[in-house]
């Protein structure tokens, strides 16, 4: 009778470790692809500093522009 519970222990042991060790499917991150425009300035670009609005060529999104979205 103990071999019998032993053998059941193992394969079941065998069984669990086997699907603990595949890895689970990971979905791919979708990155949005926008098409940049070239920058144009505005009131805000001044002696020489340039304030690139979403979506313009050179900008940057920080948490401002994250929150907008």
């Amino acid at each position: 009778m103990k071999h019998v519970i032993v053998a059941i222990a193992l394969i079941m042991g065998v069984t669990v470790s086997a699907h603990a060790q595949t890895a689970p499917k990971k979905e791919k991150a979708k990155k949005e692809t926008v098409k940049m425009k070239e920058h144009v300035c505005t009131s805000a670009c001044k002696d020489g500093s340039h304030v690139y609005a979403h979506g313009e060529k050179g900008h940057t999104c920080g948490e401002e522009c994250k929150k907008k979205m």
